[in-house]
């Protein structure tokens, strides 16, 4: 007869080892839950929500206990391009003349280098952002800054002070260096200096600077939503019937939104 033999594998259980069926399931690998599809409509909404979650008078009240009587005074570039370009005059060409010689005389050897140079510069008209923005964004956000205690200043009017200030009568000052005159001018009345980097129906980014020390004290990327704004769409009537389209907020409430929102992170950036 023809014998057959069977090998058998049985796994050998310690105190240490369990295999229960709930140690299997709690090791098992998680999907993802699943997640409803994003439309359009969605998306859109999502994006025109509030980004600002604290009220107003948390706010000034934390700004005023932070800033007390040192509220600082703040410059606005509201259509001008704050760049690394320090003068108005540029030049492409320049010319360069040398000369070196030597001469004896009484026994005595001389020697000379001389070296001139000469460069045609122009003057460029400085990059401005136009159109200005509204003036009704500008009166929100002024306001607001106004009511924390911030000394907004005009730049046309500083500028003016300070050329008028330096005038003595002398060529040179008949036609000054705007953008060296613009610096002088926000060193001596400013302490920060607001900067509006872009200005669109759906995003702003504004950046307040240090004059004196060149810091980057906040840089805000905001829809300009106010806070406890529906984002809900209204219907219009158009000609090809009702088109439905996101509400309408008035500029000035957008410019004290902006201005709250930097405030807050200047209190932030300083605690």
């Amino acid at each position: 007869m023809r014998k057959l033999f069977f090998a058998a594998w049985i796994p050998m259980m310690t105190p240490h080892a369990s295999f229960s069926a709930e140690a299997l399931h709690q090791t098992a690998p998680m999907l993802a839950p699943a997640q409803q599809p994003v439309t359009i409509e969605a998306r859109d909404k999502q994006g025109s929500e509030p980004q600002r979650v604290t009220d107003a008078q948390t706010i000034l009240r934390r700004f005023d206990r932070v800033y007390g009587d040192r509220k600082p005074k703040m410059a606005v570039f509201w259509n001008r391009v704050f760049d690394d370009q320090v003068s108005d005059w540029q030049s492409t060409q320049r010319g360069v003349a040398s000369e070196r010689g030597a001469l004896t005389s009484a026994g005595r050897e001389l020697e000379w280098n001389n070296q001139s140079a000469v460069q045609a510069e122009f003057r460029v008209r400085s990059a401005r952002d136009d159109p200005k923005p509204a003036f009704e964004l500008q009166s929100g956000l002024v306001e607001q800054l106004n009511a924390a205690g911030v000394k907004v200043l005009d730049r046309a009017s500083i500028m003016r002070i300070t050329d008028n200030r330096l005038e003595t009568g002398e060529f040179s000052r008949l036609s000054p260096d705007q953008r060296r005159l613009e610096m002088r001018s926000l060193g001596e009345f400013a302490d920060l200096l607001l900067v509006f980097r872009e200005l669109s129906e759906e995003r702003y980014l504004v950046e307040i600077l240090d004059v004196h020390t060149g810091e980057i004290v906040v840089m805000l990327s905001s829809n300009g939503v106010p806070m406890g704004t529906d984002a809900s769409y209204q219907w219009l009537a158009t000609k090809q019937g009702f088109k439905k389209a996101a509400k309408t907020i008035p500029l000035a409430e957008t410019g004290r939104e902006l201005a709250l929102q930097l405030l807050e992170k200047m209190v932030d950036s300083d605690a």
